[in-house]
């Protein structure tokens, strides 16, 4: 009767202190002429636990009115598993109480007693059951990794980890959760073409399929060189390709592969640098050298040169750009232009100008990006303007809006009939509906015996454009 009365007045006491440091068996021996006692055992509704301390688990023994603590497991080796805890003591000893836990390994059944400080709820390396998903594609989103469970459900471990690739498909059909810490998380089970197979936290992964940027290009290039070989094989055709990226914020700048269309990963070209006599196209070199001087403060737009580059770019006229030349000389403005990477002998006293496919793509490509002589965003909007007016249209225009309705280009042409020889050229910069951009030139030569048509190769420049956006895009 006495030693119930005093387990009870423990117990209320044990309830209130039940945060104490642990006693251990140490303390309990130096604590030898004072009366070791404990509660009776309480049985508890079975509850998940893992340890947050690593001391002992122990064994306890009542004699004459003592307790022993013996220690019997040391908790350093059993982090990584459940305890399931069944019931509770409160023992007393040096003027402290300190509430136990009967505590059973989940991984190995071994049972024992733990100071509840050393414990905290919550499940620990375990797994719900398996169950089935809506099948579904996944890629990489963040580092991670991929495991093996192993074990039961009590008593999980993930295995042989391996990082997630950012160049997979990741096809997941089951999922799980696994817990750690008190914590529940979501694994799927992925698979993969290649054999790979595991459990990845859903949080490393995305919904999606790999697609290859690289490769995708790669075979764009391939068809677009293999289509443009054939069509300039007899060598009186020159055809420079190279695509910008979307235009910001547009459909095709938020479509899912837009990495595809990268400025300057598709581009190609055919006998780009084939040098030929380059009708008007001439005038783009003009334009630019003109923005070059406004940039060395040498070139104002007076009311003379608006008009004058609105008739050189519009209506292709050569009056303003032949006195350009005459002002500032052919071989200067040579030297300026093979000191911007474009064709450094365009102009010549003694015969037309003569220019190649890649070069003008070149100045084109400095006009679309801002970059050179082309900085000034606001006379570079004024150049675009005009050659988005420019009156001949049945090139790349005609072929662009054959491809795609709603087209728009900003071009500028040549065609030029002389010494027995037709020479017809388009260059532009082509905007799609959706946003895609590129710029194309294609310059053709052939012979017109005596008869000339200055614009007999326009319908074949407008049949390559339309193909190669076809291609492209």
């Amino acid at each position: 009767m006495k030693r119930q009365l005093i387990a009870g007045i423990i117990g209320i006491i044990g309830g209130l202190t039940g945060l104490s440091a642990p006693l251990t068996s140490q303390a309990i021996t130096n604590a030898s002429s004072e009366v070791t006692t404990r509660t009776a055992t309480v049985p508890l509704t079975p509850k998940p636990y893992y340890l947050v301390g690593t001391g002992q688990g122990y064994q306890l023994t009542d004699q004459d009115q003592h307790v022993q603590l013996t220690a019997t497991h040391n908790l350093k080796a059993s982090q990584k598993t459940t305890w399931m805890v069944t019931a509770q003591t409160d023992v007393m000893a040096a003027g402290r109480t300190t509430r136990y836990y009967q505590a059973t390994n989940a991984k190995d059944g071994v049972q024992t007693w733990i100071a509840a400080n050393q414990l905290t709820p919550g499940r620990h390396y375990q797994a719900d059951v398996i169950k089935a998903k809506q099948a579904r594609n996944y890629t990489k989103a963040k580092q991670g990794r991929l495991f093996q469970m192993t074990g039961t459900a009590t008593a999980m471990r993930l295995v042989k980890g391996r990082p997630l690739s950012a160049k997979q498909t990741y096809h997941a059909t089951k999922q799980r959760y696994f817990y750690r810490h008190g914590t529940k998380y979501l694994y799927f089970y992925v698979t993969t073409k290649k054999g790979v197979k595991g459990w990845v936290w859903h949080r490393y992964l995305k919904a999606g399929a790999y697609y290859d940027v690289v490769k995708q290009q790669a075979a764009i290039k391939k068809k677009l060189q293999t289509y443009l070989n054939g069509v300039t094989k007899h060598r009186t055709t020159a055809v420079s390709f190279y695509n910008l990226t979307p235009k910001k914020s547009s459909p095709a700048a938020k479509a899912q592969h837009a990495a595809v269309y990268r400025t300057g990963k598709l581009a190609v070209n055919a006998h780009g640098d084939q040098v030929t006599v380059s009708a008007s196209t001439y005038k783009l070199y003009i334009a630019a050298y003109l923005m070059h001087l406004k940039q060395q403060h040498q070139f104002s737009w007076t009311k003379a040169n608006t008009a004058g580059i609105q008739r050189m770019i519009v209506q292709s006229a050569n009056d303003y750009p032949v006195s350009i030349l005459r002002r500032y000389g052919r071989t200067n403005i040579n030297h300026w232009l093979a000191s911007q990477g474009y064709y450094g002998g365009v102009f010549s006293a003694n015969h037309d100008s003569v220019t190649t496919a890649n070069s003008l793509m070149r100045v084109l490509r400095d006009l679309a990006t801002g970059k050179r002589a082309f900085k000034n965003s606001a006379d570079r909007a004024r150049i675009l303007k005009l050659m988005g007016r420019q009156i001949y249209r049945q090139g790349i225009p005609t072929g662009a809006a054959r491809a795609d309705a709603g087209t728009t280009v900003q071009d500028k042409v040549g065609f030029l009939a002389d010494y027995g020889q037709n020479y017809n050229g388009d260059a532009g910069i082509v905007t799609l509906p959706n946003g895609q951009r590129y710029i194309l030139v294609v310059l053709t030569w052939r012979r017109h015996g005596g008869n000339g048509a200055s614009f007999v190769d326009f319908p074949k420049i407008a049949k390559i454009t339309k193909r190669v956006q076809q291609i492209v895009y």
